[in-house]
């Protein structure tokens, strides 16, 4: 099937991106509006397939944020696309694992306005955080907007240090007297407050006391987190692959705190290097692509649904 044409398909909430390759044509990339959470994913994603059957795929394969596991999803995108003799779908955590490590075994941590740490080794797929705003997420771009408007209106009421995020947050959100109720009453309160988190991290590249803190306590959850997905699935300390992606970590002082505190609680043993924070291989597409070849005995292999049809 390696010769026929492929779709690869991110679909996020932010936009649907499809990969074409195969049958030698030049690769063709299209973006596409984002996976609505009113109504079914699955449908969505179908409705791509039909709006580009002149492409005729063989193999389809889709990351989807959100994806619950439905063990009906690939069949459903098999019945959608005449063409298609295989599908094979995955939560985006998983591609976003592959477009990040490749096949290796080791942790990516996915750090957004939400967090999803996950480990691959010979003990399985060991999944950690992903909770929510609510009850998880630590170190995410959530949980460092809320800490730095936190540390703002501390300092507003005298009840903590100067910091720069405090008229960060006014130009933000406004006078201090409102925004609690702004937030409060708005319902895009969470996506509101991880936008905060660039100005934190960006204190934080400028010297400020309580920013630079805060980036250190999220990191000390991240590195939590990836010690916990490295112990669950087994992967070999020495030899694993450690990476992070998303946007919480195109900050550079988040990278480097990340890289520092990896090393404190992994020290290299003698004759080993201590734990290295990798660049990732790629992108979550990427991941998808890779998504089409993966072994029936990867470890990641058990999260994936697959449906065929017969030639």
């Amino acid at each position: 099937m390696s010769g026929g044409v492929r779709f690869s398909i991110d679909a996020g909430q932010t936009s649907i991106r499809l990969r074409v390759t195969g049958s030698g044509a030049e690769v063709q990339e299209f973006v596409l509006p984002g996976v609505r959470t009113d109504h079914s994913p699955i449908r969505q994603v179908a409705a791509v397939l039909t709006a580009h059957r002149g492409l005729e795929p063989e193999s389809v394969a889709v990351g989807l944020s959100g994806f619950d596991g439905a063990p009906d999803a690939a069949a459903h995108l098999l019945t959608a696309s005449p063409s298609t003799r295989r599908v094979v779908v995955a939560h985006d955590s998983i591609t976003g694992y592959l477009g990040a490590n490749g096949r290796s075994e080791g942790v990516v941590a996915a750090v957004g306005t939400g967090v999803v740490v996950l480990g691959v080794g010979p003990a399985g797929l060991a999944r950690v955080d992903g909770w929510g705003a609510l009850l998880g997420d630590a170190g995410s771009a959530y949980w460092i907007g809320r800490a730095g408007l936190d540390a703002a209106l501390r300092s507003a009421d005298g009840r903590g240090p100067a910091t720069v995020l405090l008229p960060d947050a006014v130009e933000t959100f406004g006078p201090t007297e409102g925004i609690y109720l702004d937030l409060h009453a708005d319902p895009d309160r969470i996506a509101r407050i991880a936008a905060f988190a660039p100005a934190v991290t960006a204190a934080a590249e400028l010297g400020d006391g309580p920013a630079r803190r805060i980036v250190e306590l999220a990191v000390a959850e991240l590195v939590t987190s990836i010690d916990a997905a490295l112990e669950r699935s087994g992967a070999d300390r020495s030899a694993a692959r450690v990476s992070a992606v998303g946007r919480v970590m195109t900050s550079a002082v988040v990278r480097e705190e990340l890289q520092r505190a990896l090393e404190r609680a992994n020290p290299a043993e003698p004759g080993l290097a201590p734990l290295h924070l990798a660049a990732p291989l790629g992108d979550p597409l990427d991941g998808v692509e890779r998504l089409h070849e993966l072994a029936l005995d990867h470890p990641l292999a058990v999260s994936v649904i697959s449906a065929s049809r017969e030639v």
